[in-house]
């Protein structure tokens, strides 16, 4: 009987044990190694149970430590219950692993965004260029340009192809007035959640940037779009106006005189433009602004396909400040512009290959 009670208290023990390792995986399991794991689990199971017999036997800790061997622990532990302890124990730790690589990926994420190292393109730039389909999908491919960036470009480029009218290469954009968050921030941060609700739903994804600290002109732009053989390319970005009681949503979409896209291009752009503000006042309840139809926006001219500018709401208003820099507000809009993406190809499919 006192056999047992020693068994079941050295399995106690060992449970214990257990317990503080997987309290303590939840912070050093990514850079820990599998052989030191298992080292400190057999130092600190031998440590234990050279102090539990040290208390039974009235011997002081310090002498059980110092005279701690292989075979005292072997006559100490059962091994059938250290061995059922210890694949415990592994299950565990290997559950907190897999519920662990979310929330290390998130953290990835924002450092990235903070530009505190130097990010390594998921899909986007590496791609761009071969018109490759970097993911298996539904056919569709999406290029979306988070607008403006940390420093502007006042270099000059052709407000289109053949344009001898020159405009400055990208600006910094806006800031929220209430906020303090710079429009490219808010642009990026929308960017990086539509993509992931656009790949959820099978489309394949391209992004002009992933970060903010990038040097890429309009012209750029609308080339990395071009190059990824893209069927609609998205351009986000926030408003602004003189009077804080202005608010709402709108879309920039080229006139149907543009001299530099095509009467389809054109036409698409337009469909685009105003599918893509419904859904997001339908999904959020802002007000829907009339679209504006102008020649004169640089990444809309140098397009190929079906484009368009979203404005997503005016960070010159309180409300709509507040809303576009909110989690809620960002993920609102996000469902309302993927909505926005099925409707559009839902109506008009992809648009033939010009010759």
């Amino acid at each position: 009987m006192k056999k047992k009670n020693k068994k079941l208290d050295i399995l106690m023990i060992l449970t214990i044990i257990a317990g503080v390792l997987v309290l303590g995986a939840a912070g050093t399991l990514i850079g820990l190694e599998a052989g030191r794991l298992q080292t400190e689990v057999d130092m600190a199971k031998a440590e234990r149970v050279a102090k539990k017999s040290a208390a039974d036997s009235g011997v002081s800790a310090a002498v059980a430590e110092s005279s701690l061997s292989d075979s005292n622990l072997t006559e100490s532990i059962d091994p059938e219950a250290a061995a059922m302890a210890l694949a415990a124990t592994g299950d565990v730790i290997r559950g907190a692993a897999v519920a662990a690589i979310p929330n290390v990926s998130e953290y990835a994420d924002a450092v990235q965004n903070g530009n505190l190292v130097t990010p390594i393109p998921r899909n986007s730039l590496e791609n761009a260029g071969t018109g490759e389909n970097p993911t298996e999908g539904n056919g569709f491919i999406v290029c979306i340009d988070a607008g403006h960036e940390t420093n502007q470009i006042t270099d000059l480029e052709p407000n289109g192809p053949g344009s001898e009218n020159m405009k400055q290469g990208v600006t910094s954009g806006t800031q929220g007035e209430w906020s303090g968050v710079y429009e490219y921030q808010v642009n990026l941060d929308v960017t990086l959640k539509l993509r992931d609700a656009l790949t959820s739903r099978g489309y394949t994804v391209v992004l002009c940037r992933e970060i903010n600290d990038v040097t890429m002109s309009n012209v750029q732009r609308a080339q990395i779009a071009s190059d990824a053989n893209a069927d609609i390319f998205l351009r986000i970005h926030c408003n602004s106006s003189d009077s804080s009681s202005v608010d709402g949503v709108l879309c920039y979409a080229p006139t149907s005189s543009n001299p530099y896209l095509s009467e389809e291009v054109i036409e698409r752009s337009q469909a685009l433009s105003r599918i893509m503000r419904d859904s997001q006042c339908e999904e959020t309840g802002q007000e829907a602004l009339d679209n504006l139809y102008q020649d004169d926006m640089t990444g809309i001219n140098w397009a190929k396909m079906p484009v368009t500018i979203v404005e997503m709401g005016f960070m010159s208003n309180y409300e709509e400040d507040m809303f576009l820099t909110s989690e809620d507000g960002q993920d609102q809009i996000v469902r309302g512009l993927a909505n926005g993406v099925d409707e559009y190809f839902s109506q008009y499919g992809k648009m033939e290959a010009a010759e």
